[in-house]
């Protein structure tokens, strides 16, 4: 058992060495921590093992091969050389990843995705009517986390964590590129109007009759308005939906409930499209989008309480 655990403990120093060569940790800093895990009592090695065999299969398969590192007298030269050399080129790149930062180059997000900064919204949104008569055509608008620049088009804008950027020409076609001093991420839109994704409402259960709704516009930001009712009874009157979630509470009764999502404005491009996200769900899908909808047309869905 005890040499099992030691050769799965192997797998586990390789793991390591990646992980905290990444969080910015030297090479000798690296070897420091993993001596200090090679020096575990059989107890606590044995521990370590449990968690360490609850990784994916396709990790746990790897150990035979990394348990070379451990200097078995069973394994060949050459599965010793492949251990070697996949260890030590992890701590290159873990290297690499924490050099970066001092010398200004970044890598993408999948070579470092924790540290790696969120593009939480990008959306488009309708010119105002000064923005029109200025000839903006419409804004990108943009919120993120963990990001010190944000780009569009190569321009940089003020404000890294959230902003609007008035479009003037006739491209629809837009990424938005985000970054931290250690990594950058990027994503693409084609502006476009509203348009039936031919998805519509679907009954769901709660588990609480105090419950959230949340609503977005998940398309076009182009004015559309809604109006809420629950029960029959006007829960939100009308409601100019955004491209950020807005969360309502609402509370329900025992058993069915019937909401209606009513069109009180398709915006300027129609049909209009509103994504709805429901708490506490138990059955059914939590987020949600409705069809298609043109001025003064409802459609509804029921959520059941306990």
């Amino acid at each position: 058992m005890m040499k099992n655990n030691r050769m799965i403990l192997v797998l586990f120093l390789v793991l390591v060495s990646f992980v905290l060569g990444a969080c910015g940790l030297t090479p000798a800093q690296v070897d420091e921590a993993v001596a200090t895990v090679g020096n575990m009592s059989p107890s606590e090695l044995t521990n370590l093992a449990s968690t360490v065999e609850a990784l994916p299969p396709e990790q746990i398969a790897a150990v035979a091969t990394s348990a070379a590192a451990a200097g078995y007298a069973t394994l060949s030269p050459a599965d010793v050389e492949s251990v070697q050399s996949t260890v030590q080129a992890a701590r290159v790149t873990a290297t690499a990843v924490g050099q970066s930062a001092s010398s200004g180059e970044r890598v993408n997000a999948t070579q470092a995705p924790q540290a790696a900064p969120v593009i939480v919204y990008y959306f488009a949104q309708v010119a105002s009517e000064s923005g029109i008569k200025a000839g903006v055509r419409y804004y990108l608008n943009w919120t993120t986390e963990n990001a010190n620049r944000v780009e569009i088009f190569g321009n940089v804008m003020d404000n890294p964590q959230q902003g609007s950027w008035p479009i003037y020409n006739e491209s629809n076609d837009w990424t938005l590129w985000a970054a931290n001093d250690q990594v950058w991420v990027e994503q693409f839109m084609h502006v476009t109007g509203d348009q039936d994704t031919g998805a519509t409402l679907q009954n769901v259960a709660v588990d609480s009759t105090n419950i959230t709704l949340t609503f977005r516009d998940p398309q076009f930001v182009d004015g559309d308005i809604i109006n809420i009712d629950v029960n029959g009874l006007r829960v939100l009157d009308r409601y100019s939906t955004q491209g950020r979630h807005v969360s309502f509470p609402i509370t329900l009764n025992s058993g069915s409930n019937t909401v209606a999502i009513n069109t009180q404005n398709a915006g300027v491009t129609p049909p209009m499209v509103v994504e709805v996200t429901i708490s506490n769900v138990i059955s059914g899908s939590a987020v949600q989008l409705t069809r298609g909808m043109n001025k003064d047309e409802t459609q509804t869905f029921n959520i059941t309480a306990p």
